[in-house]
């Protein structure tokens, strides 16, 4: 049996995204630490962990927490009640994929929206694996597809058939969007939520930071953020054609300012991001599509220390 990889090229694969399931015990989300050293900053805040659901209501005994007295119950019968509560046993987990214009670019192994559904496609594996229930949110220029969070394989599948079977909208590329869609999943996220978005978080502004402040307040949100290498650094020095298949693009790399510039450019975008983020508590993970991707996430999700032994 061939290692299982993540994927190469410019096309989804349903059957690579199926074939990923083999990796997801190597990603116990269970053990992921919500301080992650310094991809999140110094900032720290613990895991909200597991939802609690009403099991029911009976009599006070001393010592329980009047904070769950139940008011109404207690003035009906003339005794104490309070509420008791249980832990849930599935958490929902969240999954927001980016598949805009803007991530269909790659020169090194993959395009960065072929990542972006390995990456989706994975977490989905593992939290089956833990027991959790797996919602997503897909997206592009145009369109959305928010599936609700439901537990078992059947869901896993209808999300990795929702990535392989995607038609990029023809819609002109709005830096908008990406606020857009992070308040829809503010919206379909319950308090509780561990939530994973996989971008290259084009059209990042004050609208998508206030977005993500109101979901962390109640949500456990992981920034995954996905980029090619040539958007960090320019080649050496020479001349290149450039295409997407439709058009070409001819680009001149002599110039020493230029290439500084370009570098400059993205180093101050990407940490300008992360900078926002640190007051919020949420992790940032940024790989490049010619990355080992399972590696940069077992150290990005606090996971390297638990992975080894």
């Amino acid at each position: 049996m061939s290692q299982v990889e993540f994927s190469r090229g410019a096309a989804i694969g349903r059957d690579n995204l199926i074939a990923l399931r083999a990796l997801a015990s190597q990603l116990p989300l269970r053990r992921q630490r919500k301080v992650l050293s310094d991809q999140a900053g110094t900032h720290t805040s613990a895991m909200r962990g597991r939802g609690i659901d009403f099991a029911e209501v009976r009599e006070y005994q001393a010592g329980d927490d009047i904070r769950a007295m139940d008011w109404r119950v207690t003035a009906r019968t003339g005794d104490a009640h309070i509420k008791v509560f249980r832990e849930e046993r599935e958490r929902p987990v969240m999954l927001a994929c980016d598949l805009r214009q803007h991530m269909r670019f790659g020169t090194r192994r993959a395009f960065k929206h072929v990542l972006a559904a390995d990456i989706t496609a994975l977490l989905a594996w593992a939290a089956l694996q833990n027991g959790d229930r797996i919602g997503a949110l897909l997206f592009d220029d145009g369109h959305e597809i928010d599936l609700r969070a439901r537990n078992g394989q059947r869901q896993v599948l209808a999300l990795l058939h929702q990535l392989a079977s995607w038609e990029a909208s023809k819609q002109v590329c709005s830096a908008q969007r990406l606020g857009q869609m992070l308040r829809h999943t503010q919206r379909l996220c319950r308090p509780g939520t561990a939530v994973y978005v996989i971008s290259d978080w084009y059209g990042f502004d004050d609208t998508c930071e206030q977005a993500l402040f109101r979901l962390s307040r109640h949500c456990d949100v992981t920034a995954i953020h996905l980029y090619d290498r040539l958007e960090a650094t320019l080649p050496p020095p020479g001349d290149y054609d450039l295409s997407d298949g439709q058009q070409r693009l001819h680009l001149d790399t002599h110039s020493k300012a230029l290439r500084q510039r370009h570098e400059q450019a993205f180093d101050e975008r990407r940490n300008a991001i992360k900078q926002a983020l640190v007051p919020l508590g949420i992790p940032w993970l940024s790989l490049a599509t010619d990355d080992d991707a399972l590696t940069v996430l077992h150290q990005g999700l606090g996971l390297q220390r638990e992975s080894k032994r």
